[in-house]
C-alpha cells in the first residue's frame, strides 16, 4: 500500500470513493516533478495539508487537461523556490499561487455535518466567510510582491491567486456570497448584498438591486477592504481564480476575475471558468460583467 492510499483510507474510513479519487489525483501530482517535496509530511500531518495539497493536485489536473506546459525549476530538493505553479502557454509564463484558507472565525455549528436522518438549520457566515477570503488574498498578494522583489520571478509575467473556500462549510453548492455573485468577485470588487429601496410609508419603491459595499468589519471591528482590484496596491495580481468544490469527480467549476489595474493583464478565456469577469473602463467608473455578456 502507498503512503497516499494509507493516509487516505486512515481520513475516509467508511468511503469507497474518496480514497481511490484523491489518491490517483495526488499521486499523479506527486509524479510530476512539481509537488513541494513536504507533501507526504504535510498530507498525513491532518486537514490542512491534506485540502491544500488536493487543491493544488486538481489545478495540476485542470491545467494539464488545458494543455499548459509547466516550470519545474521552481522546486527543489529543499522546497518551492517560487509560486506553485509556473505555466506556460505560447511562450508566457502565468505564475499562480493557490491557498485554501483554514476556518478561522467561522462558527463550529456551521462547519458541522448533519448525522445521517439529521435535519438541522443554519445561518450562512457570509461575513465571516468573505474574511477568509480577503485575508487569503493579501497574503498571496504579499507573497508576489516578495518573489518579485527577490528576483524569483519577473514583474512582466501575470499572476494568479487560487482560492479555494472548501474549508469554510461543511459543504457548499456553489461559490456565492450574499450578493448571489461569486466570493471571488465580492472579495476583488465592491458588491454587497441585496436590498429592496423601500419608501417612508413602508412601500416597496423600486425593483431589488445589489448595493455597494467597499468594507466589512473583522472580529476586531477594523474595516476591512473589499476592493482589492481598484486598489493599485494589488496591481501585481493579474486575476484571482476561486472555488469551493474539492473534488473532480464532476467537470471542475471556476469562477475567474480579470483585475482591471493589473500591470499585466491574463489573457481572457484560457482556464475554462464557469463564471469569468471582468471590469471595462467607463471613464468615471467601471463596469463589471460575466465574460459572456456584451460589452459596452
Amino acid at each position: 500500500m502507498s503512503w497516499i492510499s494509507e493516509a487516505l483510507e486512515k481520513r475516509f474510513p467508511d468511503n469507497t470513493v474518496a480514497p481511490a479519487h484523491f489518491g490517483e489525483l495526488l499521486a499523479a501530482y506527486e509524479a510530476s516533478g512539481l509537488a513541494p517535496p513536504n507533501m507526504r509530511q504535510e498530507v498525513t500531518a491532518g486537514e490542512r495539508g491534506l485540502r491544500a495539497h488536493i487543491w493544488e493536485a486538481m489545478l495540476y489536473r485542470h491545467f494539464s487537461e488545458l494543455g499548459f506546459g509547466f516550470r519545474p525549476d521552481k522546486v527543489g530538493k529543499a522546497g518551492q523556490l517560487g509560486p506553485d505553479f509556473g505555466l506556460v502557454r505560447e511562450g508566457t509564463t502565468i505564475w499562480v499561487e493557490a491557498i485554501v484558507p483554514a476556518p478561522e472565525g467561522i462558527p463550529a455549528e456551521y462547519l458541522r455535518t448533519p448525522k445521517v436522518g439529521e435535519v438541522i438549520l443554519k445561518s450562512v457566515p457570509h461575513q465571516e466567510k468573505l474574511l477568509r477570503w480577503t485575508a487569503a488574498l493579501k497574503e498571496k498578494r504579499e507573497k508576489f510582491q516578495r518573489y518579485v522583489e527577490n528576483r524569483i520571478i519577473p514583474a512582466t509575467d501575470p499572476t494568479v491567486i487560487a482560492i479555494n473556500g472548501c474549508r469554510l462549510a461543511d459543504w457548499s453548492i456553489d461559490d456565492n456570497g450574499i450578493s448571489r455573485m461569486p466570493l471571488g468577485v465580492e472579495a476583488t470588487f465592491p458588491v454587497g448584498p441585496i436590498a429592496v429601496p423601500v419608501s417612508q410609508g413602508g412601500r416597496i419603491d423600486g425593483e431589488a438591486r445589489r448595493i455597494p459595499r467597499y468594507s466589512i468589519k473583522n472580529a476586531n471591528g477594523a474595516e476591512v477592504r473589499t476592493d482589492s482590484f481598484l486598489n493599485p496596491l494589488y496591481a501585481n495580481v493579474s486575476a484571482l481564480i476561486g472555488t469551493v468544490k474539492w473534488d473532480m469527480l464532476n467537470p471542475l467549476p471556476l469562477t475567474v476575475v480579470h483585475n482591471p489595474l493589473a500591470a499585466v493583464r491574463l489573457a481572457r478565456e484560457i482556464f475554462a471558468a464557469t463564471n469569468e469577469y471582468v471590469a471595462d473602463d467607463q471613464g468615471e467608473e467601471y463596469l463589471l460583467r460575466p465574460l459572456n455578456e456584451p460589452g459596452p
